[in-house]
């Protein structure tokens, strides 16, 4: 199963949001056996950051339908979350 902290930075090289606008990936509950236990965000980008992102989004889904949230402790209310931009994953 692959950790929260991989997952964002694999999304966040996949998309290449623009310079300003970070990656979300928040903690869910999942409703059923084959729910995802993550949910992800982004704020305004263009369209073909925008397409890039549904597409790896639509493929982590398949491909990690829940991941490991150990070792995260930013905390949004009760749930886990954390932002990347791109500039912190291409160090």
């Amino acid at each position: 199963m692959k950790g929260a902290q991989e997952f964002i930075e694999e999304l966040v090289r996949h998309v290449r949001p623009p310079r300003g606008c970070a990656i979300t990936l928040t903690e869910r509950s999942a409703k059923s056996a084959d729910d995802t236990n993550w949910m992800t965000g982004a704020g305004v980008m263009p369209i073909d950051a925008l397409t890039r992102y549904d597409s790896a989004v639509a493929e982590l889904r398949r491909q990690h339908p829940r991941i490991e949230w150990a070792g995260i402790t930013e905390v949004d209310g009760e749930r886990r979350r954390i932002d990347r931009w791109l500039s912190e994953v291409e160090k």
